[in-house]
């Protein structure tokens, strides 16, 4: 999926300089817009919400600088998206959910993610798949690996992509955002908060730069795999859920 991408040559300015960066990808077979942005958070003030045509929620008033630019950053993620899908500027707010999850148009599947300074959304129209789900997250130190096993990953599904040539680290981190990835796409159909124990990694092959990940989701109502696919991009794992 993710090697299915290619670079949109649509020039458009960036907005302002809290916006360092954006990457405009998207795949002609599915309608896929991924919009991967780098952004500064030394370069944000509130002001930038109302320049941006983005709405502010109250629950963000009072929260730390950190969590209201990484909301803009996300935001501006899902307004470039929407717009290069409807190949027109978007008007429309991505808002959010009771659960501070973000609600794009009745028509679009979206998803939204951000780690440090990246912030990355995927759109496309509601009928071309059932669920899609995105994830970045910074590659973790052997410090974590101990962590994360037994509460996010069993040890089989480790070795089957260090039996890949990953390290362990690496392994760790995509196996984690794979699953956030799975997540996002059916939360709406899974009762409660994530249980990582739900989904289950049981095929990893390459595909070029990219990995292909085949899980298991332990739930009566899902009958076949759910696929993810997962690649680095600078110094993170990113991942894709689209089914």
């Amino acid at each position: 999926m993710l090697n299915d991408l290619i670079n949109s040559f649509l020039r458009v300015p960036l907005p302002n300089n809290f916006i360092e960066k954006h990457q405009l990808l998207y795949d002609p077979a599915t309608h896929l817009h991924l919009i991967c942005c780098e952004y500064n958070q030394q370069n944000f003030d509130l002001d930038l919400y109302a320049k941006m045509s983005i709405e502010m929620p109250l629950f963000l008033k009072n929260l730390p600088k950190k969590r209201q630019s990484e909301y803009l950053a996300g935001r501006y993620a899902a307004k470039m998206a929407l717009s290069l899908l409807r190949k027109k500027e978007c008007l429309e707010q991505v808002t959010t959910g009771p659960h501070k999850e973000p609600v794009f148009p009745k028509d679009t599947n979206g998803a939204l993610t951000h780690s440090h300074r990246i912030a990355v959304c995927a759109v496309m129209p509601s009928n071309s798949k059932s669920f899609l789900g995105v994830d970045i997250e910074p590659i973790i130190t052997s410090k974590d690996l101990c962590v994360l096993q037994h509460r996010v990953y069993a040890l089989e599904e480790l070795k089957l992509l260090v039996n890949l040539g990953l390290s362990p680290e690496l392994a760790a981190t995509v196996l984690f955002s794979a699953k956030e990835s799975i997540y996002k796409s059916l939360s709406s159909l899974l009762n409660g908060g994530i249980c990582f124990d739900l989904f289950e990694l049981k095929i990893a092959k390459k595909n070029g730069a990219s990995l292909i990940l085949y899980f298991n989701v332990l739930d009566e109502h899902f009958a076949s795999y759910i696929m993810v696919s997962a690649k680095n991009y600078k110094n993170h794992v990113l991942t894709l859920a689209l089914n």
